[in-house]
């Protein structure tokens, strides 16, 4: 089975992609982005870890809380990150486990941080998703609660696209949808999964 991790900056266009790849090709995915937020839902342990170590005193569990402790704590960040990432590990390892019990000759895992973490030894090809500074940005401030300060905290966390286009074996310039959907065509041009 060939394991593909898929990457990109805030707002580029992971999600977006990601699901073409299952629209166009039903090729199974993981979205590491969705595993979080299903966490956050359903994990009580996650839920009192985050009420007792990064959230202050009678502050509503809500993602814009969560994000304005850590962005401005890093010492918080590393907290959460300690206990979240090994959650979403397991989720992605039997998701991937699941798939070749499936034979499935082929899944795409999308990992926002996958350079960051040093994680692109799991997989066997890694594709970046990267977009115009013009588009992130105006994608990036329609999000709920996000400001111009959380933007470039979050930027400031993650690599240059051109540190990741380095250690990439394909690049989506994602721009408008054809375009995007010819890329992923030659893309998958490259794998005999028929």
């Amino acid at each position: 089975m060939i394991k593909v991790g898929l990457t990109g900056s805030i707002a580029s266009g992971k999600s977006y992609v990601l699901n073409l790849f299952s629209d166009l090709y039903n090729i199974p995915i993981f979205s590491s982005d969705d595993c979080v937020k299903e966490l956050y839902k359903s994990n009580e342990k996650l839920k009192d870890f985050v009420k007792k170590q990064i959230l202050k005193k009678d502050e509503e569990f809500n993602k814009v809380n969560i994000s304005n402790n850590v962005f401005n704590n890093s010492d918080k960040l590393s907290k959460l990150e300690k206990f979240i990432h090994p959650l979403v590990k397991l989720s992605r390892d039997n998701f991937i486990e699941e798939e070749k019990r499936n034979n499935s000759k082929m899944v795409i895992v999308e990992v926002p941080l996958l350079f960051e973490k040093k994680l692109e030894d799991e997989f066997d090809f890694v594709i970046l998703v990267k977009t115009s500074k013009k588009l992130q940005e105006k994608r990036v401030l329609q999000r709920p609660n996000m400001t111009q300060e959380l933007f470039s905290k979050i930027k400031k966390k993650q690599l240059s696209d051109k540190q990741k286009e380095a250690k990439s074996d394909f690049i989506i310039e994602n721009l408008n949808h054809d375009d995007t959907v010819n890329i992923i065509d030659k893309i998958m041009k490259n794998f005999d999964i028929n």
